[in-house]
């Protein structure tokens, strides 16, 4: 999860990471929804607030958690979903670490890397060991 602070904090980090393209059109693959690792319960979620705030800045958002996809469908009907890790990351110009799931943390980098169209990781949770997916590309 993000602080609930710092949601202009992450946002400011994957504008950078975007670089020269925009957000508008941007392809965002957000892990994590739920407010926590271990639940369902988004209910003032950092990380759905983020979702939101990329799909109205023009992203398309598509959103991975391994429990809160259900939840999250019903509130936030507009973002794009899934529940297949790999294929969260299909297509992605940027994917945004916003809950430090243990499935994320554990996921095979050299497996991953190729999936996304542009293989940035905004780490927004600082849970990732940064040198496989350095090594991976």
């Amino acid at each position: 999860m993000i602080n609930e602070n710092r949601t202009d904090v992450a946002l400011g980090l994957i504008i950078r990471a975007l670089g020269e393209r925009p957000i508008k059109g941007a392809r965002v693959t957000v892990w994590g929804a739920a407010f926590k690792p271990g639940t369902n319960d988004v209910c003032e979620s950092p990380a759905l607030a983020l979702s939101e705030v990329l799909q109205q800045a023009g992203g398309i958002v598509t959103v991975h958690d391994p429990q809160a996809v259900p939840t999250t469908m019903v509130r936030n009907p507009e973002l794009d979903y899934t529940d297949d890790l790999a294929a969260s990351l299909d297509g992605a110009e940027v994917v945004v670490l916003a809950t430090e799931w243990p499935e994320y943390r554990q996921a095979d980098a050299q497996v991953l890397v190729d999936r996304p169209a542009n293989p940035l990781l905004v780490d927004c949770r600082t849970s990732l060991d940064p040198e496989p997916w350095r090594s991976a590309g």
